[in-house]
């Protein structure tokens, strides 16, 4: 098993608070980030949640979000995964 530096996993620790901070404030999954708030809102409207459909309605909304959530940190990982590989392969100015 490889072991990683501290610095380096704080690093991407960073990097995934920060990411994950961005994706909540973007507009494109504004809607469903609402619509999971909206449906929690409703759900403790009533003192009686386990058998009200509110609660059925939140759970989906939940699910969804955090599906976008894990999509996109997903895919931003990727991009950092890239460009990290990429800056390893490109040759450096400093060499020449």
């Amino acid at each position: 098993m490889v072991s990683f530096p501290t610095w380096f996993i704080e690093t991407i620790q960073g990097r995934l608070v920060e990411v994950s901070a961005l994706i909540e404030h973007q507009s494109e999954p504004r809607q469903t980030f609402d619509e999971e708030r909206k449906a929690f809102q409703a759900l403790f409207a009533s003192m009686n949640i386990a058998h009200k459909p509110e609660f059925e309605i939140w759970e989906d909304k939940l699910s969804l979000k955090h599906s976008v959530i894990y999509e996109r940190l997903y895919l931003q990982g990727l991009k950092d995964g890239m460009q990290l590989a990429h800056s390893f392969t490109a040759p450096s100015a400093l060499s020449e």
